[in-house]
C-alpha cells in the first residue's frame, strides 16, 4: 500500500526532528553552570504537548510551571513515574553508578523518559533547572521537543553561591527582588545576602521601633530630603519574599549594620548616637555614623531589632551584622560617658577594645537566637567564636587578612572587591562606577577564585563565593541590571563548576542563548558580544 501524503509529512517531520536532535547532541549542551560530567547516550526522547511529569512529593507548583514554560507547552502532573515522560526519582533508584548526595543530582535522557535522581529537595531542584535549560534549547517541530540521549552527573563545587543586594542606598522593591530570585535559581545560586540597613536608609520594618521606617527609610544615597518618600519592606512583604526564595532553594541572609553605618537608625532614634564624620563638602554624610556602643539603650534596641529580624528569616542560618569601617566614625567614643564607664570597668585602654567588646556582645545575641554571626572581614580581629561566625572577605588588597582568617579556622565567604564587586566597571571604556587599580570584567569574574592560589586545605574552609552590588551609583533598576548581568551568570558557574571543568571559551559559546533568556525575563544586561552602550543613571533619569 502506498503511504498517504499525511503519513509522508509526519515521517518527514520526524526525520527532521531526529536530525535536529542529533545535531543538538553533537554540540556542547547550552547549560550554565557547566555540569561536572556530561556523557552522550544512544537514542533520543520526543516530548509532545500533554506529556506528564512525576514531580517530587511535596514540591511547589512552580516545578510544573517551570517545565511547561521551558517546553513551550503544558506539562501535566502524573500520579506515578511509570505514566510519566519526565520523572523525579530517589537517588537510590539510579540504575548504575554512585547515588548523588546533598545538592547533587543525576539526569538521564533515554528514549523512554527524562529522569532526575537526587537524595534531597535541593538536588531535585537543581536537576529541574538543568532539565528546563535542556528543554529551552532543544529543537522543535510541530510543537514537539526532541532531546538527545544524555547522562549528566553534577554537584556544586561550593555550598555558598551568593549575591549581595544593597537596598539601603537605593531601593529595588518587591517585584525586582522576585525577578532576581527567579534568575538566581535558574543558575543554581542559593544565597541572597540582603543589605537592608545602612547610613542612607533603613528598609526593614521593626514593630518595636516604628520610627525606623517612618524616618529612617526616607531618602537614599542621592536623596537626603527629610520628606523624601518612605521606602521599606513591611514584615508581611519580607515573609512573602522569604517564602518565595525558599521555594527556589535560596536562603535570604539579612544584614543589619552595627556599630557603624548607622545614620538612618540614629536619625530615627537620636539617643543612640555615637558620633560620626562629615564628608568633604557635605553636612548630611555621615554625622551619625555609629551607635553609642556602650549605652544600655543601644544594646536593648539592637537586641530587639535582631530578635524581630530572626523571626522574619527563620531559615537563614546566618544574620550578618556588618562590623566594618567603624574607624570612620568612632572618634567621639572616648568622650561618651557610657564608653568611659565601660573602659574603666573592663580595664580597656583603647577604642579597639571597646569595639571588640561590642562585637562579642552582639554576636552572642545573634548566636543566642540560633544563628551564626556573619561579618565583614574586620570582625576577624575581634576573636569571635570560630564555630558560630562566618567571615566575609572583601578587602582584596589585604590577602594577609584572608590568610589569617583561614589559619584561624573561620568559615569564609569569598567576596573581594576585585573581582566580585559589581559596582566596579566591567569595561575600560565605561565611565560610571568604581575602579580600584583595575576593573571587574566578565573574564575575571569567571576565573575567580583560582588566582588566590588556595590549597585544598584552604578551600575546605571556604563556604563559597559571592558577588556584591553596592548601590551608590545605581539609582535605577536598569543600571542595577546592567551591572549585574551577565557577570552574575559567570559567578554562578565559577561557584558551581569544578575547577577542572571551567573553560571560559566554552562559557562564551554557551552565553548568547542565556542572554536571550535574560531578555525574555525582562532583565537588562551588558552584552559583551555587541559591546552594548553603558547604562548610566543620568540616561535613565
Amino acid at each position: 500500500m502506498l503511504m498517504s501524503s499525511v503519513s509522508r509529512r509526519l515521517c518527514a517531520a520526524a526525520a527532521c526532528l531526529a536530525c535536529a536532535a542529533a545535531a543538538f547532541a553533537q554540540a556542547e549542551l547550552s547549560l550554565i553552570p557547566r555540569p561536572d560530567s556530561v556523557q552522550s547516550r544512544e537514542g533520543r526522547l520526543t516530548l509532545r504537548p500533554g506529556c506528564a511529569a512525576a514531580l517530587p512529593a511535596g514540591c511547589p507548583e512552580s516545578y510544573g510551571r517551570a517545565l511547561s514554560e521551558a517546553a513551550g507547552f503544558g506539562v501535566a502532573r502524573a500520579d506515578a513515574p511509570a505514566a510519566a515522560a519526565i520523572r523525579f526519582l530517589p537517588a537510590d533508584r539510579l540504575p548504575s553508578g554512585a547515588a548523588p548526595k546533598g545538592e547533587g543530582y543525576a539526569l538521564l535522557v533515554t528514549p523512554d523518559a527524562l529522569s532526575v535522581y537526587a537524595s534531597t529537595p535541593a538536588g531535585h531542584f537543581y536537576g529541574l533547572q538543568t532539565a528546563a535549560q535542556l528543554l529551552r534549547a532543544a529543537p522543535r517541530e510541530n510543537g514537539s521537543v526532541a532531546l538527545p540521549g544524555v547522562e549528566i552527573r553534577d554537584a556544586p563545587r561550593f555550598g555558598w553561591r551568593g549575591y549581595m543586594l544593597d537596598e539601603a542606598r537605593h531601593f529595588s522593591g518587591r517585584e525586582a527582588v522576585m525577578r532576581l530570585l527567579d534568575a538566581m535559581a535558574y543558575y543554581k545560586l542559593n544565597r541572597l545576602h540582603w543589605h537592608l540597613t545602612d547610613s542612607s536608609g533603613w528598609r526593614l520594618e521593626i514593630k518595636a521601633y516604628p520610627k525606623l521606617t517612618e524616618v529612617g527609610s526616607r531618602g537614599s544615597e542621592t536623596d537626603r530630603r527629610p520628606d523624601a518618600p518612605a521606602q521599606f519592606y513591611t514584615q508581611a512583604e519580607i515573609r512573602e519574599i522569604v517564602a518565595y526564595a525558599w521555594e527556589r532553594q535560596i536562603a535570604i541572609v539579612p544584614e543589619v549594620e552595627m556599630p557603624g553605618h548607622a545614620d538612618a537608625a540614629v536619625l530615627s532614634y537620636p539617643e543612640l548616637d555615637g558620633g560620626g564624620y562629615v564628608q568633604k563638602g557635605r553636612t548630611d554624610k555621615w554625622p551619625r555614623f555609629t551607635f553609642n556602643p556602650a549605652k544600655p539603650e543601644t544594646l536593648v534596641f539592637l537586641d530587639t531589632v535582631l530578635k524581630e529580624t530572626a523571626a522574619l528569616f527563620p531559615g537563614a542560618g546566618v544574620i550578618h551584622f556588618g562590623g566594618d569601617e567603624v574607624h570612620f566614625g568612632c572618634q567621639k567614643w572616648p568622650s561618651l560617658p557610657e564608653v568611659q564607664s565601660l573602659m574603666k570597668k573592663e580595664g580597656f585602654t583603647t577604642i579597639e577594645e571597646v569595639e571588640t567588646w561590642f562585637n562579642r556582645r552582639m554576636a552572642a545575641s545573634v548566636n543566642g537566637l540560633g544563628f551564626k554571626t556573619g561579618g565583614w572581614d574586620e570582625v576577624a580581629a575581634r576573636d569571635l567564636p570560630r564555630d558560630k561566625t562566618v567571615v566575609f572577605w572583601w578587602r582584596h588588597d589585604k590577602p594577609q587578612v584572608l590568610r589569617g582568617v583561614l589559619d584561624a579556622g573561620y568559615p569564609v565567604v569569598l567576596c573581594p572587591r576585585r573581582p566580585c564587586y559589581f559596582d566596579f566597571l566591567q569595561l575600560e571604556s565605561h565611565t560610571t562606577g568604581r575602579r580600584w587599580s583595575g576593573i571587574n570584567p566578565l573574564g575575571d569574574v569567571y576565573a575567580f577564585p583560582e588566582g588566590l592560589g588556595l590549597q585544598p586545605s584552604d578551600e575546605a574552609k571556604v563556604l563559597g563565593l559571592q558577588a556584591c552590588l553596592w548601590a551608590e551609583t545605581t539609582v535605577s533598576q536598569a543600571r542595577r541590571d546592567f551591572l549585574t548581568w551577565p557577570r552574575l551568570v559567570a559567578l554562578a558557574e565559577a561557584a558551581w563548576t569544578p575547577q577542572a571543568r571551567k573553560d571560559f571559551a566554552s562559557f562564551q559559546s554557551r552565553l548568547p542563548a542565556h542572554l536571550q533568556q535574560l531578555r525574555a525575563r525582562g532583565i537588562g544586561f551588558y552584552d559583551p558580544f555587541a559591546n552594548s552602550p553603558e547604562i548610566t543613571d543620568s540616561q535613565t533619569g
